[in-house]
């Protein structure tokens, strides 16, 4: 027989042989289709796959305020705390700081903030950041005469009264009403329970009214065109800091309210909990090292000397493994000292500083 005669039947032996291979193929694909799905879905509890959900960031959102957008303002001359932090640029917001708070002032321990108008201003740009968690990059104070004087230049202000308030021989409110300088000083200096109110109301017609500022106004000042640009950014969202009564009689800051409400107006990350301790007997360590932690993501919820001054290293504590990371940005801000790690957590402190005598500052 020839190969002529023989190729016909070759052909079609192929033809069926190809098939075969075909058919074979796709049940092996279709069976290593059904194992991954089989393996998804025992990895999945056996429920149907969902989508991953998106990870919380871990930095400040996006135009977040840098420090230099922050402004720790102080007016004195009232019987009560008259003292904000304000933002400009993105922040345009101000936080305002209530009277009869007690807060931690690093390198001083507890305080009235009534206390802060008492402080020089780079100390009370300290408190006010320490409360507030975020660093103020500016600050300024004036007294309640000259903040006056600023009013009666722009006019008076147009200030929407929220409520009925006493000031002097006269009641001023409620809505809006025009208030010349003496009025406004009046209004604020006049002891009251609302005063934070009264501040709120007053602060946000002045903060609208863009004021021209002039470095005679201020009484002290780290950068007079900064502070004066940073009260002058424009219409702004006015808000007093969420407090509550602990312990029957003391006014605290309420968390996590203001933590979320910085983030809401100014943009900024929660920071981290630090204790702060003197371990070498250096005068002023404590607010030199809150000037590096709190611009680091930190607040000091503790300031006080340490059992003895003769540490020689300085020691920052991991409270818990967990907070490790927190622990080595601390190590990294202060640029001294050695890393422990402690087993156990701390309910008060992520990260506990023992200052010693490698720091200068």
């Amino acid at each position: 027989m020839s190969d002529d005669q023989l190729q016909p039947s070759r052909a079609s032996r192929s033809a069926r042989v190809e098939k075969r291979w075909r058919i074979q193929a796709a049940v092996v694909l279709g069976l290593v289709v059904l194992l991954i799905a089989i393996a998804m879905l025992a990895g999945n509890g056996g429920s149907t796959p969902s989508a991953s959900p998106t990870p919380l960031p871990s930095a400040a959102p996006s135009g977040a305020a840098k420090p230099g957008d922050l402004l720790a303002l102080s007016i004195a001359g009232a019987p009560s705390a008259l003292a904000a932090t304000i933002g400009g640029g993105d922040a345009d917001a101000a936080v305002i700081v209530p009277p009869d708070l007690t807060f931690v002032m690093p390198g001083s321990g507890e305080m009235n903030s009534n206390k802060i108008q008492d402080l020089p201003g780079d100390q009370m740009q300290i408190g006010v950041s320490n409360i507030g968690g975020a660093w103020d990059g500016h600050y300024a104070t004036m007294d309640l005469d000259r903040f006056g004087g600023v009013v009666d230049r722009l006019g008076g202000l147009n200030v929407n009264l929220s409520d009925a308030y006493p000031a002097g021989n006269e009641d001023l409110g409620p809505g809006p009403t025009q208030l010349s300088g003496a009025q406004v000083v009046s209004l604020l200096k006049t002891r009251a329970d609302d005063t934070s109110a009264r501040f709120a109301d007053v602060l946000t017609a002045f903060l609208a009214a863009k004021p021209a500022m002039s470095p005679t106004d201020f009484s002290s000042t780290d950068d007079a065109q900064a502070a004066a640009a940073l009260l002058a950014a424009g219409e702004t969202r006015v808000e007093i800091m969420p407090s509550e009564v602990v312990g029957g009689s003391i006014l605290s800051i309420a968390q996590p309210d203001l933590d979320q409400l910085m983030t809401q107006l100014f943009g900024t990350t929660p920071p981290s909990r630090a204790e702060v301790r003197n371990g070498n007997g250096s005068p002023g360590v404590g607010a030199t090292v809150a000037t590096q932690l709190i611009p680091a993501g930190f607040r000091i919820v503790l300031s006080e000397n340490a059992d003895n001054f003769d540490y020689k290293t300085t020691e920052v504590v991991a409270n818990g493994t967990d907070n490790e990371t927190e622990a080595a940005k601390a190590l990294d801000a202060l640029g001294v000292g050695k890393i422990v790690v402690s087993q156990i957590s701390s309910g008060l402190a992520d990260v506990s500083v023992t200052v010693g005598q490698d720091y200068h500052g």
